[in-house]
């Protein structure tokens, strides 16, 4: 009897040694997982914030370089009314400004910040003024103190009118523009904060340390042999990682997760820094659950090996839980980081069909152009041939005129994108603009054997609209019914509706399938269809027209059915 009770026990004991070993070794495991699933958290809170802030940034930077390729011939006092709409709308600069060859600031706004007369040579501030212009390229500069106070960064876009330096306009973003937006908010204050460096070590920004904005790290915040230290080295590196350092002010250790922000010749660096005790209480959490889960096996054990799978098997489920319910916030940093690859992959969509249908508009009239002169220089003086010349004439008419348009529908939609396309609100007349459009189109249509035909109410409708922009758009329009019409007719109807003038383009062509009536307003958009792709186009006209139209307070849209004809709808 004696020995079956030493062999119960002997077996009892065994199986709490191997208990005990397992839940050791999973606790090891487990606290791993946790601290791997921690920094890597933080370390994708880090990206989701670079990527906010290049964002910004190269935003800001291309609102300005296109500003500037407009304005090579634009008045200091011209140049300072369209500063307004960019200042206002954007929501990011504190101040444009623009300098002229001589490098004095002759305009800006707001005018407060304009310091108009300022000489940059005469301050000794010419520096960055001259790379931009010597390099004929855009110039941007680390954060330095404004007058005003705060940090800010200058972009300097050089404004060339062919091979004349007319001068550059300077655009000021301060960096507390970029760390209300993507750095404060992020961070819980009891859990952590977030800071910024420029690629010497200095501070851009500090959630919990203001004093040091402005000042570099090492020397006044630790010292050079810290473990802070190594870590700020990696950052003004340009590297991305995670680590550990002591945190002399606070006497902590605290976990650090940090990534570039890489800004046209800029880089700077973001990170999170957290106590470590945050990742000690999860793992300690963990912990507890797995010791209290071992001595409830050991008990059953003793008990009776009955239910052991059973309690087992509960527990492992609960642990499972607490892993997945640690690791939902990584999830969510996913799902936002997910959608800021899918906005990234739109815009180089919408930048390959930008370059596929520029490309072939261009490289069609070429191609006949090029043909047309070939056969021109073989042409003799016969009378024979001089009619030849003369409709190879007419061809590479037609074909410059297509170029044109094309470089024009460009510019225009640019202009509409950015808010500069200007309107010349004028009293005129909505049926002489309806009647200046057809008569425009009229041989097109006659060549096609199509008819077009206008039914007004009246002799006369008075509205206030830009009359050129307003027959662009009927032009435009109609050409589109030309296009997509073999055979019929097109009719422009005119009526009130509620006190507003509803004007309705009606074709009896090819018709839109109704998927695509959402997008057709979308610039560089087309119908995917045999008969579109053989029109060519270079899918701007109808964002343009929408452009136009919204431009005046008034709205387009369209209606249609496939094989029985389109119907756009204007209402100004």
């Amino acid at each position: 009897m004696s020995h079956k009770k030493f062999a119960t026990l002997a077996v009892a004991a065994l199986l709490i040694v191997v208990v005990a070993w397992f839940g050791h070794v999973t606790n090891q495991e487990v606290g791993g997982i946790v601290q791997q699933q921690f920094t890597q958290q933080q370390l994708l809170l880090t990206r989701q914030a670079a990527v906010g802030i290049e964002g910004f940034l190269d935003e800001k930077t291309v609102l300005i370089e296109v500003l500037a390729a407009d304005a090579s011939d634009t008045s200091p006092e011209g140049m300072a009314r369209s500063f307004i709409p960019i200042y206002y709308r954007s929501r990011g600069f504190f101040a444009i400004q623009f300098i002229n060859s001589t490098g004095v600031v002759v305009s800006g706004y707001p005018p407060e910040d304009a310091p108009i007369g300022f000489d940059l040579y005469a301050e000794n501030k010419n520096q960055a003024f001259d790379l931009a212009k010597d390099r004929r390229e855009t110039y941007t500069t680390d954060p330095t103190p404004l007058f005003e106070g705060g940090l800010g960064s200058y972009v300097w876009v050089p404004v060339y009118d062919d091979n004349e330096f007319k001068g550059t306009i300077l655009a000021i973003v301060r960096v507390s523009s970029l760390s209300e937006r993507f750095l404060i908010d992020v961070m819980p204050e009891e859990h952590g904060y977030m800071y910024m460096i420029d690629y010497s070590g200095r501070s851009l920004y500090d959630g919990a340390h203001k004093e040091m904005i402005g000042a570099k790290y090492v020397g006044s915040f630790c010292t050079n042999n810290s473990s802070y230290a190594e870590i700020l080295s990696e950052q003004m590196q340009k590297k991305e990682g995670t680590g550990y350092y002591f945190d002399e002010s606070s006497g902590e250790w605290r976990i650090v997760a940090y990534t570039p922000v890489v800004w046209r010749n800029r880089v700077w660096s973001v990170a999170t820094s957290v106590p470590a005790s945050d990742v000690d209480a999860l793992v300690h959490s963990v912990y507890r659950k797995q010791i209290l889960f071992i001595a409830i096996v050991i008990v059953i054990i003793l008990a009776g090996s009955g239910s052991i799978v059973h309690i087992f098997s509960r527990w492992n489920r609960e642990l499972e839980n607490e892993v997945e319910r640690t690791t939902e916030d990584l999830k969510k940093s996913n799902t936002e980081l997910e959608s800021a690859n899918t906005r990234l992959t739109e815009l180089d969509r919408l930048k390959s069909e930008f370059v596929s249908i520029a490309s072939h508009e261009l490289k069609t009239p070429l191609t006949s152009i090029k043909l047309s002169m070939d056969v021109l220089r073989s042409l003799s003086g016969s009378e024979k041939d001089i009619r030849t010349r003369d409709e190879l004439f007419g061809i590479v008419d037609r074909n410059i005129g297509r170029q044109s348009r094309l470089v024009n529908d460009l510019l225009d939609i640019s202009r509409i994108e950015t808010g500069t396309l200007k309107f010349n609100l004028e009293h005129v007349d909505l049926y002489d603009i309806i009647r200046e459009s057809v008569r425009s189109m009229r041989d097109i249509a006659e060549e096609k054997g199509i008819s077009v035909h206008t039914d007004l109410e009246g002799e006369t409708l008075a509205i206030t609209g830009d009359r050129d922009q307003l027959v662009q758009v009927f032009v435009n329009l109609i050409g589109n019914a030309l296009k997509f019409t073999e055979k019929g007719e097109i009719r422009i109807q005119v009526r009130m509706v509620a006190g507003h003038p509803e004007i309705r383009v009606s074709d009896t062509g090819i018709g839109i399938p109704p998927d695509e009536l959402d997008r057709i307003f979308d610039k560089f958009h087309q119908v995917d269809s045999g008969l579109t792709r053989e029109v060519g186009g270079s899918g701007l006209g109808l964002a343009i027209c929408r452009g136009i139209i919204e431009g005046h307070g008034g709205s387009i849209r369209a209606e249609s059915e496939v094989g029985r004809g389109s119907t756009f709808v204007i209402v100004l």
